[in-house]
């Protein structure tokens, strides 16, 4: 295979990157797969951190046996202005795979750990986002991003059948991380449907990263520093839960999110 175009910058060559990792977590397929005589371990690691030459890039789509150069994004990369009227170069930067954790919301002292692809849709002209990993699968979200002009927050959001959910989130920090809260309908049991809101966080994922996902117990592994993230989403204001006073109290914010 041969591409009649460069790879570009080092963000598209990391955004092929991720549209080959995309590729193997959907046909059940590992990075040490790719290893060959002609491909190195160090030399898929490197490819994996967007450092790699189009030489390399076409043994692997030989290997995989299709084609992951970037497509043109066309003359339009401005996203619509229902969406924020945001333009490519200024959310590149969004485009990579996020650990996502939240309070379980049948029992908060529990942690729901799954994953969050963000990828630039030439198709819809705009951020959109995809859950992964999510031990509830049958809850897995798809939708798009919005990134409203002069704030420093971003929506994703999703729908279905009249359903919208909505995760209300600050722009990366320094260490990648963003915090907000989510709003949705729980389904406890039945027919049961129950609003509900928390605080929730999204951390990019470095490169070779495994972090622990799935229902996360006070005996996990990273129950802990996933438990202290959550709680600077309440103790650094990325949000508040405006709640009326109990009788005989009184007024005050009752918690924060």
């Amino acid at each position: 295979m041969t591409h009649d175009t460069g790879l570009g910058s080092k963000p598209d060559k990391k955004a092929i990157a991720d549209a080959i990792q995309r590729y193997l977590d959907a046909n059940g397929l590992a990075r040490k797969d790719l290893i060959r005589e002609h491909l190195s371990k160090s030399t898929i690691e490197k490819l994996f951190q967007g450092d790699f030459t189009d030489r390399t890039l076409n043994k692997v789509e030989g290997v995989l046996k299709t084609s992951f150069q970037r497509p043109s994004r066309g003359t339009q990369e401005a996203a619509s202005k229902t969406v924020g009227a945001y333009v490519f170069e200024a959310v590149e930067y969004l485009q990579g795979d996020y650990l996502c954790v939240r309070p379980l919301f049948t029992d908060p002292s529990n942690f729901s750990a799954y994953l969050i692809s963000i990828v630039w849709s030439n198709e819809q002209n705009c951020l959109i986002f995809e859950e992964k990993s999510r031990f509830d699968a049958k809850y897995r979200q798809v939708g798009t991003v919005y990134i409203p002009f002069g704030t420093s927050f971003m929506n994703l959001v999703s729908s279905a059948q009249g359903n919208v959910r909505t995760i209300l989130l600050s722009l990366p920090d320094s260490e990648s991380i963003l915090r907000g809260i989510i709003s949705t309908l729980s389904n406890p049991k039945g027919s049961i449907f129950i609003p509900v809101t928390a605080p929730i966080f999204l951390r990019k994922l470095r490169a070779g990263e495994a972090p622990q996902l799935g229902k996360i117990t006070p005996e996990g592994r990273d129950y802990e520093e996933y438990r202290s993230l959550l709680m600077t989403v309440l103790t650094e204001e990325f949000g508040i839960f405006a709640v009326p006073p109990m009788p005989g109290r009184s007024p005050r914010v009752a918690a924060k999110s």
